[in-house]
């Protein structure tokens, strides 16, 4: 009778750990997701600061977008780019060779 109440202690015991490793495991997954997800944002927005360029000099005004002036010609760096089109600045941007993104969500083409 002895080793049968052991036993059950035991069984009893073993269960207990595994639901407490169970338990502390999905707490440090939470965690490390939650911590994957705040450099993951810290990538993006770090990577939308470095992908948008400031204008040096700037034409005349055509248009405006989201409370910013279009302008149908900017310098950068020297070069020339006239305005090529409106891109949102949430998601993926696929500039083309010669294209500068300005914000909030412009593209410019470099002008030859």
């Amino acid at each position: 009778m002895d080793l049968v109440l052991i036993e059950i202690v035991l069984w009893v015991g073993l269960a207990f750990f595994f639901w407490a490793l169970r338990d502390n495991l999905g707490k440090v997954e939470a965690e490390l997701q939650d911590a994957k997800a705040l450099k993951s944002r810290e990538l993006a927005a770090l990577a939308r600061s470095r992908r948008f360029v400031r204008p040096e000099r700037l034409s005349e005004p055509i248009g405006h977008y989201r409370d910013a002036v279009i302008h149908r010609i900017m310098s950068v760096d020297g070069h020339e780019y006239l305005f090529d089109h409106v891109c949102p600045p949430e998601g993926e941007v696929l500039l083309q060779p010669g294209q500068c993104y300005v914000e909030p969500g412009l593209v410019y083409a470099r002008h030859e």
